[in-house]
Parts: C-alpha cells; sequence; structure tokens
C-alpha cells in the first residue's frame, strides 16, 4: 500500500493538472460557442479540484503508510 500511495502522489496530481490545463486551452480559444466554453471552464475547475483531493488523499495515504526500507 505504500508503494500505491507513493505512486499515486506522484502522478495522480500531475495528471489531473494536465487535463485541467488542457481545457483551460480550451475555454480560453471558445469564442463562438459560448455553451462549449462554459462547459470547458466548469471541467477545468473539476479537474482543479480532483488536483487538489488527489493530494488530500494520497498525502494521508503516504503518511499512514510510509515507506519501510
Amino acid at each position: 500500500m505504500e508503494y500505491v500511495a507513493m505512486i499515486g502522489l506522484l502522478f495522480a496530481p500531475i495528471v489531473c493538472l494536465l487535463c485541467a490545463a488542457w481545457f483551460y486551452v480550451r475555454w480560453q480559444n471558445e469564442h463562438e460557442d459560448q455553451a462549449l466554453a462554459q462547459r470547458d471552464r466548469r471541467t477545468c475547475f473539476i479537474f482543479l479540484i480532483a488536483a487538489a483531493a488527489s493530494l488530500v488523499v494520497f498525502g494521508v495515504l503516504k503518511l499512514l503508510f510510509p515507506i519501510s526500507a
């Protein structure tokens, strides 16, 4: 379990931030279709919240299950 926590702590927030960046760019580039732009804005914020939540969850798991050498 300690390795799952460490891998999750390293990669889950990065993946969420990359997805948030992708939808941020899509949100900023949508000038014609406002409904699509608002959907991309909402998805961007959802991925930002998911990045913070994954940091908390995997950080707590890392504290609960430290790597023992």
